[in-house]
């Protein structure tokens, strides 16, 4: 099952969201709420960790 995270940097810890919109609602307004850029990542099983994109 796929998940989705977002995460302020790359080294934090994530916050785990079940979809990619989910995870891009979460992000605008962490990154409009903090003024910074937020990364969103898709997390698969077997295929591992993948940026999507920068908020």
């Amino acid at each position: 099952m796929t998940t989705y995270e977002i995460r302020d940097d790359p080294d934090d810890l994530p916050i785990i969201c079940a979809t990619l919109a989910e995870a891009e609602r979460r992000g605008r307004r962490r990154a409009a709420r903090l003024g910074i850029e937020v990364l969103i990542y898709e997390m698969h099983p077997t295929r591992g960790e993948r940026l999507i994109s920068a908020i």
